[in-house]
């Protein structure tokens, strides 16, 4: 018997619907853009990445595996629509090619300049080409708002269930797992699965998700898993959604699919499912302390201590927010913070003038602040040139294991007692390279502030002697009534109090082999 033939891409893109700026092409430089088989192969084999998960167990499994492209762009504003149609039609074309399954990493939370739903749109036109029965499987970031349409058009769908997201390669595994428990079943020209979505009517939950440090996520990932086990299904998964995209399909979903088994089995398992989430309302945090608690807690450490991690959650690049952002920065300014770090403001302006001027000398500039200045405006400092940089780091690990990321040119600037990383791009801070490859060794510290929410943790908690998330604003602070949404469905927690609870969950039942 031939080995099956498979086809393998990623497109991951988090969209952040109040970001103004629009994601180009260039904006996959920033971690990977491959398009094609043997660069991607060349990149990603053996990495933590979902093509290193696919690749690795395809060729266990012995199978022919084909990869279209492989991109992944950090989150930022909804992406130039000649972007999404040229890789869109790479990925198609490589469909139309003979073709025994299909494997795609998706992020789920895209948007484009015309599409609120760019990941159905993949989703039912790829069905379309390959046909019912060529089993088609994804994978999706915990944080996607899931589509209706795709969950329609798949057959599997496999969910990250890691916050900070250490277990993309063991996502992709589940994938393939799930489909060569298709590829077992005779080909009889129609599709044989069933599924089940559920959403309640939420637009954050479980604390966002979070599981280390263990919060209410965890339990909620243990029943899933049990329920997995009890009905023996195909995949199931939870999303808790990106708050800051406005479409109609933001916020947490259950999904489960079945190849038997009654849909009113699946749906009381969905139910379930849903109402923990629902019931993790009081437990989801929304209110954050602001940069002078942050201040506090620095000036409390004693001499000796671990560092401090100061998130600056509120303009994290992994929540597509612009990433330059001065305002806690200013903060540790007018606190004359000693034995500091911040990393990193994105500011390819300063970047150059640094480049320019040079290692050692000193100038005045005007740092970030440049997207929203009503919100951040810049912040004025003299500083020394400490470092410069190409912006080149490979991680090692846990999150972004073994891939190199490029944030352009970067220098480091020295402030008094702060060191300042500043880049070209925004990229959130979640590995310890970040600044061990500009000479920072941030175990020497007293105060690390780090642009990210929760991923720095999987690396930076272990050193820390506390973490503090940190709202200094921006476009990914949590401070969700505050958000000027269009197109989300109302009435929704936390922005509605009349949300009726889980009698106002949208259930959506798919069966395909009617």
């Amino acid at each position: 018997m031939d080995a099956p033939r498979i086809l393998i891409a990623s497109l991951l893109h988090e969209t952040n619907s109040f970001n103004r700026t629009l994601t180009p092409i260039d904006s996959f430089h920033g971690r990977f853009l491959l398009l094609d088989d043997a660069s991607a192969r060349a990149r990603l084999a053996g990495s933590g990445t979902e093509i290193g998960g696919f690749l690795e167990d395809c060729e266990a499994l012995g199978w022919q595996s084909r990869i279209a492209f492989a991109a992944a762009a950090g989150p930022s504003g909804p992406m130039v629509e000649t972007v999404f149609e040229d890789l869109k039609a790479r990925l198609f074309a490589a469909a139309r090619e003979a073709t025994d399954g299909v494997l795609l990493a998706l992020h789920g939370a895209m948007t484009t300049e015309k599409s609120a739903d760019p990941e159905g749109d993949i989703a039912c036109e790829m069905r379309r080409i390959v046909g019912p029965d060529v089993p088609l499987v994804v994978t999706l970031d915990m944080h996607a708002n899931l589509s209706p349409r795709l969950v329609e058009a798949v057959d599997g769908i496999c969910i990250y269930e890691t916050y900070p997201h250490v277990d993309q390669a063991e996502t992709a595994k589940r994938a393939v797992a799930v489909l060569a428990r298709l590829l077992a079943r005779p080909r009889t020209g129609r599709r044989l699965t069933r599924a089940v979505m559920m959403r309640p009517p939420m637009l954050d939950a479980a604390d966002h998700g979070r599981t280390s440090p263990p919060g209410p996520m965890n339990p909620i990932l243990a029943r899933l898993e049990a329920l997995r086990l009890e009905l023996d299904l195909l995949s199931g998964g939870i999303t808790i959604g990106f708050p800051w995209a406005d479409t109609t399909n933001a916020g947490p979903a259950v999904v489960l699919h079945a190849e038997h088994g009654s849909v009113a089995d699946l749906s009381l398992a969905a139910r379930e499912l849903t109402g923990l989430l629902w019931e993790s309302r009081d437990q989801t945090q929304l209110e954050f302390p602001g940069p002078p608690e942050a201040m506090a807690a620095a000036h409390a450490g004693r001499p000796g201590d671990k560092p401090l991690v100061l998130a600056d959650f509120g303009d994290n690049p992994a929540g597509g927010a612009y990433g330059d952002s001065p305002n806690l920065l200013r903060a540790m300014v007018e606190a004359d913070l000693a034995n500091a770090a911040f990393a990193s403001l994105c500011d390819p302006e300063t970047v150059e003038l640094a480049a320019r001027a040079g290692r050692g000398a000193r100038l005045d500039v005007m740092l970030g602040g440049r997207k929203a200045p009503e919100i951040s405006p810049p912040l004025a400092l003299n500083v020394e040139v400490v470092c410069l940089h190409d912006g080149r780091i490979r991680f090692d690990g846990p999150v972004l294991r073994g891939v190199t990321v490029n944030m352009g040119p970067m220098a480091v600037l020295r402030h008094r007692g702060i060191e300042i990383v500043v880049a070209s791009r925004a990229l959130a801070i979640t590995d310890l390279q970040q600044f061990r490859t500009l000479g920072i060794e941030p175990t020497e510290k007293s105060v690390l502030a780090l642009k990210s929410r929760n991923h720095h943790r999987a690396a930076f908690g272990p050193l820390a002697r506390e973490v503090l998330l940190v709202d200094a604003g921006g476009i990914a602070s949590m401070q969700l009534a505050k958000v000027p949404y269009r197109n989300l469905p109302r009435p929704i927690w936390p922005l509605d109090h009349d949300c009726g609870a889980l009698s106002s969950i949208r259930v959506l039942e798919f069966r395909h082999d009617a």
